[in-house]
């Protein structure tokens, strides 16, 4: 299934905050946007949406940035996607069903948007710290 684009880098945003959570530090919307080649001002509408479901939090000032507002363990992928893209059925649920294999196939678009947001709510951004972490530690030998 298809994620947009903001979902893509309102997850990267919460990652990299994530990686400094633990070290308390904040970090500038600028710092964030050039690491990652996010467009400065649509990373700003993410941030705003990501405050205002509760996700991190904001500090003014020369000094100031972002922080998550809890635990990377406690903030899945779905409360982020969920944050920026509110929750809706696909435009597949909008297509005429008059016939029983449209129902049918209507069905099973849904239960793949189901899945999919059940794999969002498993997968935390502890978790995918800890991917990355693995991902650099790993030797390669010839």
């Amino acid at each position: 299934m298809h994620l947009p684009v903001k979902a893509h880098y309102a997850a990267l945003a919460m990652l990299a905050l994530a990686s400094e959570h633990h070290a308390g530090r904040l970090m500038p919307a600028r710092q964030i946007a050039d690491h990652h080649k996010i467009p400065s001002q649509f990373l700003g509408q993410i941030l705003q949406q990501l405050r205002a479901a509760g996700l991190i939090t904001s500090t003014r000032g020369a000094n100031g940035g972002f922080q998550l507002s809890r635990l990377p363990e406690t903030i899945s992928l779905a409360d982020i996607v969920d944050s920026v893209c509110p929750p809706s059925r696909s435009g597949c649920s909008e297509l005429s069903t008059h016939s029983e294999l449209g129902e049918v196939l209507t069905g099973v678009w849904h239960d793949l948007e189901d899945a999919q947001r059940e794999r969002l709510s498993q997968v935390t951004l502890a978790e995918l710290l800890g991917r990355c972490k693995s991902a650099d530690n790993t030797m390669f030998y010839i």
